[in-house]
């Protein structure tokens, strides 16, 4: 894969403007990548990377221990973005590198890595459509709905009531509420004030004082 080629990969699956945008990400993957790996690793990758790539890992300080959280960190510090999208960028570079690696390579870099990290260099399959990091704005945000969909999610009915819900009733309340309700059981059972007291058969207003 030539370097026109790799970071065009790069620049598409990360919804980056362009291939020096891609460039700055792919170089700071591979400085802190560099820097996780043995020299003999490192220089596998220098052979099999185009050459203004591969610079990115002449220089570095090899064999640090670190863990993939640490991994994300110094991406989103040397790129100056937002830790969320460096897991992103590293994520898009990774792959796109077991793409571009000789299969020897690859799995030298997976065995030199811990499991977290290489499980990133998994190579995308032929016929696995890529979902792009970046949506379409007129169509594709949060305030007109989930992706795909012409529906706006203010028009959204979601089920979140049981069977039985009072959520699912018109009038979720239509046995106690005063301007609907036909009374409580008392009422219902002439057993009330209005009616007359417990044993009695003649309401108050009829009662002798």
């Amino acid at each position: 894969m030539t370097r026109e080629e790799l970071l065009s990969h790069v620049a598409e699956r990360g919804g980056l403007p362009g291939v020096e945008a891609a460039e700055r990400v792919v170089r700071a993957v591979l400085e802190v990548l560099g820097e996780r790996l043995s020299w003999p690793v490192i220089q596998a990758l220098v052979d099999d990377l185009p050459s203004p790539l591969a610079a990115s890992l002449r220089d570095v300080t090899p064999n640090q221990i670190f863990n993939l959280a640490e991994l994300h960190a110094r991406v989103a510090e040397r790129t100056q973005v937002r830790l969320g999208l460096a897991v992103e960028h590293t994520g898009v570079v990774c792959q796109v590198l077991a793409e571009a690696l000789t299969p020897g390579t690859l799995h030298r870099l997976r065995e030199a890595l811990p499991e977290p990290m290489s499980a990133l260099f998994t190579p995308r399959e032929p016929d696995e459509p890529f979902e792009h990091v970046h949506v379409d704005p007129h169509r594709r945000t949060l305030a007109e709905g989930r992706s795909g969909s012409y529906h706006p999610v203010s028009e959204a009915r979601p089920e979140r009531a049981h069977t039985h819900s009072v959520l699912r009733a018109d009038n979720p309340h239509e046995d106690t509420k005063l301007s609907s309700s036909i009374g409580f059981t008392q009422e219902r059972e002439q057993d009330t004030l209005a009616a007359g007291h417990p044993g009695s058969s003649r309401p108050l207003s009829e009662g002798e004082g």
